[in-house]
């Protein structure tokens, strides 16, 4: 089965569910998302990044890519539209006092594709000195500086609108979208997380931080950047990248169709992801071939 080709969202269902408009104009959209706003009781100033996106458009966002990550440069001007805002007004609450409040959503259209990009958080970025407790120096430089420099992550979603905690088949930003080895597990099937996650620690033993409160849990920082599986498949499927979120060294591991039991390095992976990333930016037919860039550990 194609997996990039599962589910993906088309500009008719994009037009249909953004039932409260699509804007690729900032001043069109601030009053909307004003008015949209002040109804939920929240301040413009709350999705001020959608406003500032939009302002600035699909050349400033991807600018950073020009140069470390050329192959999806070249895929985004051949073949990505504008960058766009769709606002989605949700209906009243079951309680009589529930207050209305309106999903945003950021995105560009490729061919039959929804590309969705997040704004940046708080008024910062990679660009301006945040780094998110370093999560984003493990990462080679060549994707942080890239796909993350001025934006909150990327992705392919199956529907107009997704859990911002969801993220495949692009890079997603550390603050939500990275998925640690546990849950990445449990995406594989019952048993798994058992028979593999001491396998995993055995491996790296450095990734395991236990809980430090009793309200706390246990971390594994294996974590998983880059799934390309679309959201609605599980399974032993695709191809899962990882980076030891406790390190900087920036070496990148692979995961072929779920075979924990062979996790393997993906060398030059600031090459074999941009390759990749053309591929799923252009929609062209199979699943991509990491093969020539993988090879085992050790």
């Amino acid at each position: 089965m194609n997996q990039d080709r599962a589910s993906d969202v088309t500009p008719a269902e994009c037009v249909q569910f953004f039932h409260g408009g699509i804007y690729q104009n900032p001043n069109d959209l601030q009053p909307a998302l004003t008015h949209a706003l002040t109804r939920a009781g929240k301040d413009i100033s709350d999705d001020r990044g959608y406003l500032e996106l939009l302002r600035l458009g699909r050349d400033w966002v991807i600018a950073p890519l020009r140069d470390l990550q050329p192959h999806s440069y070249s895929a985004f001007m051949e073949s990505v539209g504008p960058l766009q805002v769709g606002l989605h007004p949700l209906e009243e609450g079951f309680s009589p006092r529930a207050l209305p409040s309106t999903i945003v959503v950021a995105f560009m259209s490729a061919g039959r594709r929804m590309i969705q990009v997040f704004p940046w958080r708080r008024d910062s970025t990679y660009e301006m000195g945040e780094d998110w407790f370093g999560s984003l120096r493990t990462l080679p430089d060549a994707l942080a500086k890239s796909w993350l420099w001025r934006t909150g992550g990327w992705r392919v979603p199956s529907e107009p609108y997704e859990s911002g905690l969801v993220n495949r088949r692009l890079i997603g930003h550390p603050c939500a979208n990275w998925m640690e080895t546990t849950k990445y597990l449990d995406t594989l099937g019952r048993g798994w997380k058992k028979k593999f996650l001491p396998r995993i620690v055995d491996i790296f033993p450095d990734i395991f931080v236990p809980a430090n409160s009793p309200e706390d849990m246990d971390h594994y920082y294996f974590e998983c950047f880059l799934d390309t599986r679309p959201s609605v498949v599980y399974g032993p499927a695709g191809d899962q990248f990882f980076v030891c979120t406790t390190r900087t060294d920036q070496i990148v591991y692979h995961i072929h169709h779920g075979d924990v039991a062979n996790i393997r390095i993906l060398h030059d992976p600031a090459d074999a992801i941009d390759r990749y990333c053309a591929h799923v930016l252009r929609n062209l037919p199979g699943d991509f071939d990491f093969s020539p860039w993988s090879e085992p550990m050790g």
